[in-house]
């Protein structure tokens, strides 16, 4: 809209764009915030490793990671009075629980992020507390560490490692390659149908085939029986149902009542009745 106050060609202050700034952008200015303050609410929050999988951590936050999970850990102990049963001194050198701390570490952070009260400590953090000093204390049990009073390391059997699964790969490998598909083929009206499915490789090359299968013509239509019974007698509208047994599908059911069981009326729409 032109002002009243100047040519209709002239463009106000209002109406003008905005000029661009050393970066090239436009538009309202933000409020001044100091370089210092900027900075220090940049580095709010948790560190940047914090909540990436622990086998995923990047090798340069490894080191802080590390130490900030030995912090984390030696206040757990000492706030809820953990003894070695639950958390030995060689704890870092179990992965089993390593993950599990850290996880506990990730989680307690979250339900006092808010910095608020709320029913997270109560309801999500507590609880699980329990529950995971329970799953530590079965960890170090069978780790052995507590029973001899040092580090024990994990024995290994044969040649392979501690935990490591002696797979037969060709088997691996032939059950991941196992593919499955389903196709819904129609029956025959008469006589049998035999269906076979052909493998074909990326080029569309046929690489073989599977054994035949045959499907027959179904039945002919099965006798038809149909059972009314009373399951409510209520004064005024008795309940009635009724059980159709038919080897086919598609069927429906229509309601007729009569005076004599001769002459039969629909009872849904008023149709005239039928003999």
């Amino acid at each position: 809209m032109a002002s009243p106050w100047v040519e209709d060609d002239e463009l106000t202050d209002w109406e003008a764009p905005a000029a661009a700034d050393d970066d090239g952008q436009t538009g309202t200015p933000l409020p001044y915030v100091d370089p210092e303050v900027a900075a220090e609410l940049a580095g709010e929050g948790p560190p940047v490793w914090m909540g990436t999988r622990w086998r995923e951590i990047e090798a340069e936050h490894q080191w802080e990671a590390w130490n900030t999970l030995r912090r984390w850990v030696d206040w757990f102990v000492a706030e809820y009075r953990l003894v070695t049963s639950v958390v030995p001194p060689c704890w870092y050198k179990h992965s089993d629980l390593t993950a599990e701390l850290y996880a506990a570490m990730c989680m307690e952070y979250k339900v006092w992020e808010e910095q608020a009260p709320g029913l997270g400590p109560m309801m999500m953090w507590h609880p699980h507390v329990e529950m995971m000093t329970a799953r530590l204390r079965c960890m170090v049990d069978e780790a052995g560490c507590t029973k001899i009073g040092r580090h024990k390391d994990t024995e290994a059997y044969g040649n392979r490692g501690a935990y490591e699964l002696d797979y037969d790969e060709t088997d691996w490998t032939r059950w991941a390659a196992t593919e499955r598909e389903e196709e819904l083929i129609e029956r025959p009206t008469e006589g049998v149908k035999y269906v076979r499915a052909k493998i074909v490789d990326s080029d569309g090359d046929v690489v073989g085939h599977s054994a035949p299968v045959g499907l027959r013509a179904p039945d002919g239509v099965q006798e038809i029986e149909a059972h009314v019974s009373v399951t409510s007698s209520t004064p005024l509208e008795p309940r009635l149902s009724v059980t159709v047994t038919s080897g086919r599908g598609g069927l429906g059911v229509e309601w007729e009542t009569s005076t004599d069981s001769r002459s039969w009326e629909s009872l849904e729409d008023g149709h005239p009745p039928r003999l």
